[in-house]
Parts: structure tokens; sequence; C-alpha cells
């Protein structure tokens, strides 16, 4: 009996010391969606760089410059405005040289007129002694003239309500002028207007004139609610508006020399003329 208990205790032990192994092989279809953001960021810049060389010694040099800097921002027009109308009748005719007007009726309007000009004088001599024909046949001369004007009309907000009408008139007026003439005129609102003009002249006999005009203009979030009662009609649009007219008749006619006129009726206008002239004598 005590044999066969331990011949059966050894049967157990190697058992429980055996192994066994089997080898799996898996095949798999794995179904995957995938999305690819792509964000580029392209950045282009330009610079223009232009030398002007010029061989000579000037004796002579006339620089003009005329700029204007107008701003109109983060304004509120009036809600219960009257109705307003500019005119400019029979004015502004029959002049010589440099003549401005400027008319506003409107809220918050910028209205402005920049003229410079420039002129060599005569070589410097004994002012006892008559002068004698100017320049000297070998002077040379420059001119420049920049003109130029900036205007910004941002962030403001028109609300006119209980308005019938917005007029400007120009009748018969700014007529056979000679010279420089620059008008204006602005029965709306928040309107930028400017007339920039430079001249240069040298009268030397020969050398480099240089004229540069520059205008920027910047027209961002603004907002119009005239006469907006909050019962849009049929629509979408409100139940009634503001009649506006601008009307030019029988004017600036038989001019001579440079005109800038701005007209502005309406909301938020940026207008400008910008004029620059240099000049010298040909030899």
């Amino acid at each position: 009996m005590r044999k066969l208990l331990l011949a059966t205790t050894a049967a157990m032990i190697l058992a429980g010391a055996s192994s066994a192994s089997a080898t799996v092989t898996v095949f798999a279809t794995i179904d995957k969606t995938k999305d690819v953001t792509v964000t580029e960021t392209l950045t282009v810049v330009k610079f223009v760089f232009l030398d002007v060389v010029v061989v000579s010694t000037p004796e002579k040099f006339a620089e003009g410059d005329a700029l204007v800097n107008q701003f109109n921002n983060t304004n509120t027009g009036c809600f219960n405005c009257a109705e307003k109308i500019d005119t400019i009748d029979a004015a502004g005719n029959n002049n010589a040289g440099i003549f401005n007007i400027n008319q506003s009726s409107g809220n918050m309007n910028n209205q402005g007129s920049a003229v410079a000009v420039a002129v060599d004088v005569r070589i410097p001599g004994d002012p006892t002694v008559p002068p004698t024909p100017d320049p000297l046949p070998t002077a040379l001369g420059f001119a420049e003239a920049q003109a130029g004007a900036e205007q910004v009309n941002t962030d403001s907000i028109d609300a006119a309500t209980s308005l019938f009408f917005k007029a400007g008139v120009i009748n018969a007026s700014l007529n056979t002028n000679t010279g420089i003439l620059n008008a204006n005129q602005a029965p709306g609102n928040m309107n930028n207007q400017a007339n920039s003009t430079s001249m240069s002249v040298s009268f030397a006999p020969g050398g480099v004139a240089l004229s540069e005009a520059d205008l920027g203009q910047f027209n961002l979030r603004n907002a119009v609610f005239e006469s907006f009662t909050g019962a849009p009609g049929p629509n979408g649009n409100p139940l009634f508006g503001i009649n506006k007219s601008a009307a030019i008749t029988d004017s600036i006619n038989g001019n001579a020399g440079i005109v800038g006129v701005n007209q502005g009726v309406g909301n938020f206008a940026n207008q400008a003329n910008v004029v620059a002239f240099a000049a010298v004598i040909l030899k």
C-alpha cells in the first residue's frame, strides 16, 4: 500500500512538471478614418528701393510739401436731427490766385485744403546792383513737390431719424477762376473731405523736377441705421428713408489752373483731390 502511494505521488509530480505549447496565427481587418488639417501661413514682403543719382551741382532749390491727415473714429450721429441743406449759389467766381471754400451743415465732418507753393529766388548778389537776367547760363535747379492725404473713417454709427431730406447744391458758382480753386461741401455726417496741392518751380535753365502724390483712404466697421424705426417693411427695409440729393449746375466752368471740388451728402465718405506739380525751365 505504501509503495502504491509513493508511485501515485511521483506520477502526480511528473504530471505537474510537464508543459504544453501552441502556435496561433490571427488575421484582422481594421477600418480607420483619419482627418488631416494643414494650415499654411504665407507672408509676402516687398521692398522697393529707388535710387536717383544726379551728377550735377545745383545752385537753386524749390521744394513744396502739402499733407492732410483726417481721422473720424468712434462717432455716433444724432438720433433726431434737423433737415440740412448746403447751398453755394453764385459764389466763388472770377477769382485769381488761391481760393478755398469749406461748407458743412452736417455733423462730424473733416474738411481741409492744403496748398504749398515753392519758387526759387534769384541767385544772391550785390543788392545795390540791378538784377541781371536770372539765372546764370550754367546754373542748375532742382524742384520737388510732394502732396499727400490720409483719411480714416472707422467704428462709427449714424442713426438719424425723423428726417425727410439732406441736400447739397452748387449753382452758378466756381466759374472763370485762375490759379488754384478748392471747394468742399458736406451736409452729410462723418465725411472726410480734403484738397492737397503742392507746386514747385525752379527758374534755372535745366535741372531736375520731382513730384509725388500720395493718397490713403480707409473706411472700416461703420454702420448706418438712418430712419430705422424697428418695424421693417415687406422687404426687410426701413419703412421710410431720407431723400438725399447732390446737385452741381452751371458751375466749375472756364477755370484755368487746378480745381478740386468735393460734395458729400451721404455718410462716412472719404473724398480727396491730391495734386503734385514740379517743373524746371528747359535750356
